[in-house]
């Protein structure tokens, strides 16, 4: 093969590869014995799973990671109206093989309860059964070379313009936020905490150069027990915890496009002294930062040559765009029965979301979230035994953006119960609604068939047919003017400028003179 006076010009992609996208499930096993300051068991009302990934870390082609998962129970105790609270925290290492050198990966860890099974072994003692699926999404950029421009030979292109990703920085930080609160003088001291949840409301974003600015709210909600003599009764606490920080990003400035996605891994609140009312909540947030600056490259799709026979060589490339922020809330709610039981007062009343997966509406270009949530609620029963129950519902959520995305594209979201509230409808049944909140970001992914070698075989010229200069052509719909001029090996352009066509297609029944050079 002859390639003697041929000139190309290369330009490097980023192509991204999936290195592991897979679940990891670990099961929960656990039998324990009440702490002697908990009262006896006479069954139990909930058993929250609440896992949470504490670090990761990638050596070679080992991806590790540390698995915590807080195990609620809530029951009813013997022989009394009281509520009994339990908890027992639990911590796994786990590690995965990946399918090559992930240094410098994207790493997305999403652990969620698939199932947990209480079961009362006696007034003492308590045996779980469950399970735990991590899953773990790990992406990296590979370099491919394609072909810009060519010339010599009488070599003609099939070129087009595409936003390339040219810096991409995808951080993962941790944020610690201890703050101090009064339940105040006016409320009882609570004597323990049965329920605290976190959810992070994202505010202002800047970029400075190194560094990414983030602001928002931490929106905290409480439910605690109080002790009065021989009654126990129950109340809510909600406050807000601004919080503003600076995080160190090497190597970017006001040129990326940066999507930024908070979530609280976890809320912890602690008393700071008995009979105070002074409580530390401890809130640990996960910052995910995927930060793209993008140019406009030209790329080829195709080539020959006019004057000798041509192998071209094409291989599809995967570009990431710039990511899109998400940002979605949507209301479900459902009536909740207690059945015989009156509802003589609400505590509480809250949302769990659990089997969450996505679906990608070819017709419309755009994903939808689909799961089920599980709307709580905890009160006060006749003769003053606790009361809890719940309602599981489906529910579906668009991601619709202003853009037109491919089944390529990847989602990267958080789902979480942004709110709820509640209204007692009769006396055992109560209204919950819930605002179910979708925030992230989606990578929009286009797959293109790009040339990555072109070959000119200077020993076989290609036969020109004699006795004309052009031929005449008719067109069927929406006829390619590069697939003619490749057909009858002359230029593209010089088709345009003898027909005075404005762009590179031809509508049906069109007769086109086709010029041979």
């Amino acid at each position: 093969m002859q390639v003697s006076g041929t000139e190309t010009k290369s330009v490097s992609l980023e192509n991204l590869v999936s290195i592991f996208d897979e679940g990891v499930e670990q099961p929960i096993e656990k039998d324990f014995v009440l702490p002697d300051y908990c009262p006896d068991i006479f069954r139990i009302l909930k058993c929250r799973c609440c896992p949470r990934v504490l670090s990761y870390s990638i050596n070679g082609n080992k991806l590790s990671f540390e698995l915590a998962v807080t195990l609620k129970i809530l029951y009813e105790s013997e022989g009394s109206s009281r509520l009994g609270i339990t908890e027992q925290k639990l911590q796994y290492s786990r590690s995965v093989e990946l399918s090559s050198d992930a240094r410098g990966a994207f790493v997305r860890l999403t652990p969620v309860c698939d199932y947990v099974n209480p079961r009362v072994v006696n007034k003492r003692r308590i045996d779980v059964r469950g399970a735990v699926t991590t899953k773990v999404s790990v992406f990296a950029g590979e370099q491919k070379s394609v072909i810009s421009e060519a010339s010599g030979q009488g070599i003609e292109l099939k070129t087009r313009s595409i936003n390339v990703p040219i810096k991409r920085i995808c951080l993962d930080k941790r944020l610690t936020i201890v703050e101090e609160f009064e339940t105040g003088g006016d409320k009882p001291i609570p004597s323990a905490i049965i329920r605290s949840d976190c959810t992070v409301i994202k505010g202002e974003q800047k970029t400075i150069a190194g560094k990414l600015v983030v602001k928002g709210d931490a929106e905290v909600n409480m439910l605690y027990s109080i002790n009065e003599g021989e009654e126990e009764s129950f109340d809510t606490m909600r406050f807000t915890v601004p919080f503003s920080r600076i995080i160190d990003a090497d190597g970017i400035d006001e040129s990326f496009e940066v999507c930024t996605d908070l979530s609280a891994s976890s809320c912890e609140i602690m008393s700071k002294g008995e009979g105070a009312g002074v409580f530390e909540c401890e809130i640990v947030l996960l910052v995910e930062i995927n930060a793209v600056k993008q140019q406009s490259t030209l790329v080829a799709e195709d080539a020959y040559s006019t004057k000798y026979e041509t192998e071209a060589s094409l291989e599809a490339v995967r570009v990431v765009s710039a990511p899109i922020a998400v940002d979605k809330t949507i209301s479900k709610s459902a009536e909740i029965a207690s059945g015989d039981n009156k509802i003589m007062r609400v505590y509480d009343c809250w949302g769990e979301l659990y089997g969450v997966s996505t679906r990608f509406d070819d017709e419309k270009g755009e994903y939808s979230l689909l799961g089920n949530i599980r709307l709580c609620l905890l009160g006060k029963g006749q003769g003053g035994k606790p009361v809890y129950i719940e309602q599981e519902e489906p529910f579906e959520m668009s991601t619709m953006t202003d853009k037109c995305l491919s089944s390529e594209s990847r989602l990267y979201v958080n789902t979480f119960v942004k709110s709820t509230s509640f209204r007692l409808t009769d006396e055992n049944t109560a209204e919950v609604t819930a605002q179910i909140s979708a925030s992230g970001y989606i990578s929009d992914c286009k797959a293109y068939e790009l040339l990555t070698n072109v070959s000119v075989d200077t020993d076989k010229p290609k036969q020109k047919q004699t006795g004309c200069a052009v031929k005449l052509c008719r067109c069927d719909e929406n006829t390619d003017i590069w697939d003619i001029a490749k057909k009858y090996s002359t230029s593209a352009k010089a088709i345009e400028q003898e027909n005075d066509l404005t762009n590179a297609s031809a509508g049906k029944g069109s007769m086109l003179l086709v010029p041979l050079i």
